[in-house]
């Protein structure tokens, strides 16, 4: 059985990548509203 602290690695692990490309996702989105917002 995988113990509780490996485990708590691998998930964090796993999410890191999913959380730095929804940053950059995400500037990106609210870069595009905001080049809209300004050109009407």
């Amino acid at each position: 059985m995988i113990s509780g602290c490996s485990m708590m690695a691998g998930t964090t692990i796993s999410v890191i990548p999913v959380l730095v490309v929804y940053i950059f996702v995400q500037k990106q989105i609210v870069e595009g509203i905001t080049m809209k917002g300004i050109k009407g």
